[in-house]
């Protein structure tokens, strides 16, 4: 018989500010994962373009229909960042974490920040909850699992 893969269950999964300040709410998160970008660089007599490694672009962490609540210090925190330009960094009191199970989570590389690009907006329905999602440009360094 085969090996199976380690599955991740919902159930373990959180996003955190620094090691224990929970984003209230949080349901989904999502990261873009990285793009090595490559550049051309052909030259006369070359029949096939030929390339090479150029910078990487971080991609992206998103967070969807974040169950929203005015009052939760963790996502005011997040709208504060985006409104005052202000990037988060891995730090282990405040900087950003995105769980996979109860011991190992994504952050930011040690010379990498997140740029909080939106936040504040909210979704509402007449039979529902109020939602709210988030924005983050990862920058500076990758996302690194720990």
């Amino acid at each position: 018989m085969g090996s199976r893969a380690t599955v991740l269950p919902g159930t373990f999964l959180k996003v955190t500010l620094g090691a224990t300040s929970k984003v209230l709410g949080a349901g989904n998160w999502t990261s873009s994962g990285a793009t090595r970008k490559t550049i051309e660089s052909s030259e006369f007599g070359d029949e096939i373009d030929v390339f090479v490694f150029g910078t990487a672009d971080g991609g992206s962490v998103t967070l969807t229909d974040v169950n929203y609540d005015p009052t939760d210090a963790q996502q005011q925190s997040f709208v504060d960042a985006c409104e005052d330009g202000v990037e988060l960094d891995n730090g282990v009191t405040s900087g950003p974490r995105f769980w996979i199970n109860s011991t190992s989570y994504f952050s930011i590389g040690t010379s990498g920040k997140l740029l909080m690009t939106k936040a504040g907006g909210v979704k509402a329905q007449r039979n529902g909850l109020c939602k709210t999602d988030f924005e983050m440009r990862v920058s500076g360094a990758f996302m690194y699992l720990t």
